[in-house]
């Protein structure tokens, strides 16, 4: 019975010796925070088992004899590992930490999924990191659209703390910020792995929310300038449309000379008025767009289909080769042009315009005029414009020329804007 006890007392002994042969690697305060954790799991645990082990003996003494220290024995290695578990879940659950890395990375991942979103789950990834760690303060920074950075932050880093890199798919996301120098390095890049989906998941919603505000600004933008060329142009031009067909009507009898300049006079409105119905309608679907599309006639086709309408005289130059280029960066070269040429059309009074196209880097799109230029408030209606740029990634400015007139200089790079 002896030796017996003498088993199972080195079976519960043992892991106590290996814990003290890793505490050399450990700082002051993780070597006390383990001596605590292992020296609670295993009194708690040879009190249970002992307790189990002679209690077996005394009460079965009777009927088992001499076979009840091993009966015994074998009770107490059974409960052994069930026991060893249940107590160290519980010690874990007091102290708030974990040591087992496979239980702290499904922690800290529970954690993400019951987040409302990304955000909430970048905050609540940050608490679970900084208990798995056992750290004093863990922060998570986020680089997002535009170079803005969203940090979230438990705890306090203190005034020298270790920084990890989150990559994703060999992309930088961000950085993983933990007080003090880390206990276990295997553990923080796992953390940091997982952190990592996290902070692409935040980007990603990032990048969502300014395509929603982009595409709104887009849309608000389309709608001012259709009323704007409604109440400025076509509604100005149906009046005098017909007071011009009254007054030629009521000349008829009368002064039938008159009532033929009159209607002349009304057939120019009326070809005006057919000019402004077709740039609206451009303006909202251009018809190279249709049919055939720019796939067919390609973008120096639907340029010069543009330059050919009524209005000033317009040169389109094309000094290089225009073949394959992106098909979003075609449509927001035509659409800026469309609606460069119908301010000139329009406002400018100008006799001639260019529209020059230039492949370098990237696509360069002038449109020029000789106008007598735009006002002011027609220059800070440009958004439109330049929204047209930006949704593939270009940028787009408007400026008055040195000779007078107005220039419009898009730049597009040529890639699919990502």
């Amino acid at each position: 019975m002896r030796k017996n006890a003498r088993l199972v007392l080195l079976g519960i002994s043992g892991p106590l010796l290996v814990s003290a042969a890793v505490l050399s690697g450990m700082d002051r305060r993780g070597r006390a925070l383990l001596l605590l954790d292992r020296a609670l799991v295993y009194a708690a645990l040879t009190a249970v088992v002992g307790a189990v082990y002679f209690g077996i003996i005394t009460l079965g003494g009777t009927l088992l004899g001499s076979w009840s220290g091993l009966v015994a024995a074998l009770a107490a290695g059974a409960l052994f590992h069930p026991v060893r578990l249940r107590l160290q879940d519980a010690v874990n659950r007091l102290f708030g930490s974990e040591r087992d890395p496979y239980r702290l990375a499904d922690r800290v991942s529970r954690s993400m999924q019951e987040a409302n979103g990304p955000a909430e789950a970048l905050a609540s990834a940050a608490t679970a990191a900084r208990r798995a760690l056992g750290a004093d303060g863990v922060a998570v920074e986020v680089v997002l659209p535009g170079g803005r950075v969203r940090r979230v932050a438990d705890g306090e880093l203190g005034a020298r703390p270790s920084v990890v890199r989150l990559v994703w798919h060999g992309r930088s996301m961000g950085w993983l910020t933990v007080a003090g120098e880390p206990r276990d390095p295997a553990l923080l890049d796992m953390l940091a792995r997982q952190l990592a989906e996290v902070a692409h998941a935040v980007q990603l919603s990032a990048d969502l929310q300014r395509s929603r505000e982009r595409m709104l600004v887009t849309r608000e933008e389309e709608r001012h300038r259709l009323r704007r060329n409604l109440h400025d142009g076509l509604g100005p031009t149906l009046t005098s449309l017909a007071m011009s067909v009254d007054e030629a009507r009521r000349s008829l009898a009368s002064d039938p000379g008159a009532a033929d300049t009159l209607l002349s006079k009304a057939r120019r409105q009326m070809s005006e008025a057919v000019v402004d119905v077709r740039d609206l309608v451009y303006g909202l679907r251009p018809p190279a767009l249709d049919g055939a599309g720019l796939t067919e006639v390609g973008l120096e086709g639907a340029l010069r289909m543009l330059a050919d309408a009524p209005g000033p005289r317009v040169e389109v130059v094309l000094p290089g080769l225009l073949a394959e280029l992106p098909a979003a960066v075609e449509v927001a070269a035509y659409k800026i042009a469309h609606e460069a040429m119908a301010n000139v059309r329009r406002h400018a009074r100008a006799t001639t315009a260019l529209i020059r196209v230039e492949r370098r880097d990237g696509l360069r799109l002038t449109v020029s005029d000789d106008g007598i230029g735009l006002p002011e408030q027609r220059r800070q209606g440009a958004a439109l414009m330049r929204a047209r740029a930006e949704e593939v990634g270009g940028s787009c400015e408007i400026d008055v020329r040195p000779g007078g007139g107005t220039e419009v200089v898009a730049e597009l790079p040529l890639r699919e804007a990502g």
